[in-house]
């Protein structure tokens, strides 16, 4: 076999399997990236809709607010008005509401009003609708005037999306003398206008329909298994299915949500990746003869031998390797030359690995370590609600004064020994600590990772938190101690900032919070009612009776003393 014969095997060989290494890492790489970027789009569209239910269901909760708090039919269901209903609960503003139904309910469980309505539908309300509506079904066990109930209700009979609040006077006061319940219907007509609301193909499937269809079923056991609650599946080369579970007003998952989706990024994306590996090919092959005609065959093995080298990094990822570079022409120097720049990359890579575990550790000291992961694969604002988390507030009492004896060194010593102790509490406690301001420290129990016995890890983290001050206490000349406050609620946590991050809370939940704290007594836990009726079983309790809060007007608190 002649010399130009055998060098253009060997270069040809060489190319070749280069390509086929590059074109394997290339569709490797870019079809987990289409993957990635499909689930990533449909776990944004999921959010989406569930962020359209949320909105309905805060619609209803609105038009019901406007009518509980309605002097006439609080005057009506005490027994003073009695041409309300039939004055201003026409069809016409029935059907204005798009409500199935409208129910006025006593303290007693007896309706008053609403079971015999008639609205844009032939039957009656479902039988088993009237047969759960107990004393102590959530949509009548109003406790106090801001309680509200609101959701889905999936009965054998129908779907509903259900809204309830107890019926007041319009500045909010009154007797309570019973609830008023908003019933909207979710049937095929509903489901198909939020559809077209945000442009996707949606289904929502009840149990009976999971028992029955095998895919469901199997969607269903995944979604027990996944963490963040949601299945991301390809249906076939053109669509891709997602699914999440949809709860009731029980806490129960009763609705399978299925979202349809067209994969035009995966499609796209094969199409590009065949146009990329046929570049590859013939820019390979016409590099390969043009190479074979114009070098001699020195230069035809010796490129050969560094082709072969570079391909062997290239397989191996191994920065640390080294091509041969013997001889004095321009060959060696760009054997030179790429030694020169693996090195350079080595370098590179060893720093940009160093500078990457200094921002991780640097992230994990400000935000919670779920929330850190979730920064660092989602784009725009965090943002999530917690349904029952237990916040806390403490305040070093007369620290403003003690900060005037002191110089700034002393000051910021004795902060930092008191709020590493409580540090300390907080991270055995398996509590998430959101923020100091000054002397203020303020921690929570139940986010961003929930937890049931958050109240009692928030009462230990209180009990630890003043027998901690008292240790300090005795090791310094100074007096201090601390004012707590405590309370259990619903808060919407979110990241805030672009460039220096913070976690915090926002919502009632955490004003009341601060209030305890701040109408609370030096050395003293004071609990809201609604911690208190979460931790009267195990801890004592000493009643404080009624305080008036700024901004909040009069609730009942209580001391926390102890363990029982």
């Amino acid at each position: 076999m002649k010399l130009y014969q055998k060098s253009l095997i060997v270069i040809s060989s060489s190319l070749l399997g280069l390509i086929i290494i590059l074109s394997g890492s290339i569709s490797l790489i870019l079809l987990r990236s289409f993957w990635d970027f499909e689930n990533k789009n449909a776990a944004q569209d999921i959010r989406r809709i569930e962020n359209a239910l949320i909105q309905k269901v805060t619609q209803l909760n609105l038009i019901t607010g406007d009518w509980a708090n309605w002097d006439s039919l609080h005057e009506f269901m005490v027994g003073n008005h009695d041409q309300f209903i039939e004055e201003n609960v026409t069809e016409t503003v029935l059907t204005n509401l798009q409500l199935r139904g409208m129910l006025l309910i006593d303290r007693e469980g007896t309706i008053k009003a609403g079971d015999d309505f008639r609205f844009n539908f032939e039957e009656p309300l479902p039988a088993s609708l009237l047969e759960q509506l107990t004393l102590e079904h959530p949509l009548l066990a109003h406790e106090s005037p801001n309680s509200l109930t609101a959701g889905f209700w999936v009965l054998p009979e129908e779907t509903l999306l259900v809204s309830s609040r107890p019926i007041l006077t319009s500045t909010g006061g009154g007797s309570m003398p019973g609830t008023l319940i908003m019933l909207r219907p979710w049937d095929t007509f509903q489901v198909q206008k939020l559809s077209e609301d945000v442009q996707l193909r949606i289904k929502f499937h009840r149990l009976s329909e999971v028992e029955r269809s095998d895919h469901l079923r199997n969607m269903a056991r995944r979604l027990e298994e996944k963490p963040d609650s949601l299945v991301i599946e390809p249906l076939n080369r053109q669509e891709i299915a997602g699914y999440h579970w949809i709860s009731d007003i029980y806490g129960m998952p009763k609705l399978l949500l299925e979202v349809t989706l067209p994969r035009d990024v995966y499609q796209e994306g094969q199409r590009g990746l065949r146009y990329l590996l046929g570049s590859l090919l013939l820019v390979g092959g016409v590099f390969g003869v043009l190479t074979v005609v114009l070098l001699d065959r020195l230069v035809l093995r010796r490129l050969a031998h560094l082709s072969d080298a570079v391909s062997e990094v290239g397989k191996s990822h191994d920065l640390t390797l080294r091509v041969s570079t013997p001889g004095h022409d321009e060959l060696s120097d760009l054997g030179a030359s790429i030694n020169g720049m693996l090195e350079d990359l080595e370098k590179n890579a060893a720093a940009l690995s160093e500078e990457q575990e200094t921002v991780e550790r640097l992230l994990l000291n400000v935000l919670p370590e779920s929330i850190a992961a979730r920064l660092k694969v989602e784009e725009g604002a965090i943002a999530e609600l917690f349904d029952d988390v237990t916040i806390l507030f403490a305040d070093i009492v007369g620290f403003t004064s003690l900060s005037l004896r002191l110089t700034p060194v002393e000051m910021v010593s004795l902060l930092n020994e008191i709020f590493s102790e409580f540090d300390a509490i907080a991270e055995k406690l398996g509590l998430e600590k959101i923020k100091t301001i000054g002397d203020a420290y303020m921690v929570a129990g139940g986010l961003p990772i929930l937890r049931a016995d958050h109240a009692e890890a928030i009462a230990d983290m209180a009990l630890a938190m003043l027998q901690a001050v008292e240790r300090v206490q005795r090791q310094h000349p100074e007096e201090f101690k601390i004012r707590i406050g405590i309370n259990t609620g619903t808060v919407v946590a979110g990241v805030i900032g672009t460039h220096k991050f913070i976690y915090d809370l926002w919502g009632d939940t955490v004003n009341v919070a601060s209030r305890m704290e701040s109408h609370g007594e030096p050395g003293k836990i004071q609990v809201t009612e609604a911690t208190y009726e979460r931790l009267k079983q195990r801890y004592n309790f000493q009643e404080r009776g009624i305080v008036a809060l700024k901004g909040r007007g009069e609730m009942k608190s209580y001391w926390l003393t102890g363990q029982k």
